[in-house]
């Protein structure tokens, strides 16, 4: 089942922990964050040109709205950046525990920011929440979270996908597009051996590719069936996150993280693969 193929390491900045990365089709680079260093990552591997945003505070999370600028999930607050100027607009702050921050976030098909929160420097069991923003009202639409993590939609917009990490299943959610509104439906899979299920993105066949904390993977699961298609080895335990990227969504950009007992020079790095 693991693919023969290696993953590339395509970027490095010593980051502890790189996480969400995010495919700007338009412009064709990859947003990222490093969460502990406060900064967002702007990569064009053609120019080979990389654009850094300091954030205030940890940064959970960036993707890049329909008008394409950034939305990112920091420590006190939702912001909105021009990726030119670098003009920075608070918009929101709807999480009010100041033991908690903002983790892993996605849009939603008609563009809504999905976020979450988590324990910043311990785990709270079921202190988090997930977060619907739509540029205008902010909702609550699921609580009891302790680890808010990946975050994914069926291509058709019925389903939502979510990870709360410690439970090591990925749960589906019926999604009300017009509403913006999640409910639970049933856990589709479960993560065994070491790994932790983090970030995770969904492809044009609806097959969910799953980041394994502790697991030094990416996995590709059947969102129908629950069945494991393929699983890709990374030099490093901590595997953050994933999405895809590039031409025709051909390539999977892959995100990870340092741990001080190992000895793994490329952790922390950010990794390319081809998937077809």
């Amino acid at each position: 089942m693991p693919t023969k193929l290696k993953p590339e390491l395509v970027f490095y900045s010593g980051a502890t922990l790189l996480e969400g990365p995010c495919w700007d089709p338009k412009e064709e680079v990859v947003y990222c964050v490093a969460i502990e260093q406060s900064l967002v990552y702007r990569i064009n591997f053609l120019s080979r040109e990389v654009t850094s945003y300091q954030t205030n505070g940890p940064v959970g999370c960036v993707v890049i709205d329909n008008n394409g600028m950034l939305l990112t999930a920091e420590k006190n607050g939702i912001y909105k950046i021009n990726s030119l100027t670098q003009e920075r607009t608070l918009l929101i702050h709807p999480e009010d525990n100041p033991l908690m921050r903002y983790n892993d976030g996605k849009l939603d098909p008609l563009g809504r920011f999905i976020f979450g929160t988590m324990g910043e420097n311990q785990t709270l069991p079921n202190k988090g929440k997930l977060f619907s923003y739509d540029g205008n009202i902010v909702k609550t639409i699921i609580e009891g979270i302790t680890i808010s993590n990946g975050i994914g939609f069926s291509n058709n917009g019925e389903f939502m996908y979510f990870i709360d990490t410690p439970t090591k299943k990925v749960a589906r959610y019926f999604y009300n597009l017009k509403l913006g509104e999640a409910n639970f439906d049933k856990y589709i899979i479960e993560i065994d051996g070491e790994g932790y299920p983090d970030g995770m993105c969904v492809d044009i066949d609806d097959n969910l590719w799953i980041a394994e904390w502790e697991g030094g993977k990416v996995c590709k699961w059947n969102s129908k069936t629950g069945e494991k298609l393929n699983e890709i080895t990374l030099p490093c335990k901590r595997v953050t996150s994933c999405c895809l990227g590039g031409d025709n969504l051909d390539s999977l950009f892959i995100t990870t993280a340092k741990k001080d007992k190992y000895f793994e020079p490329l952790a922390g790095g950010l990794f390319k693969l081809k998937i077809h």
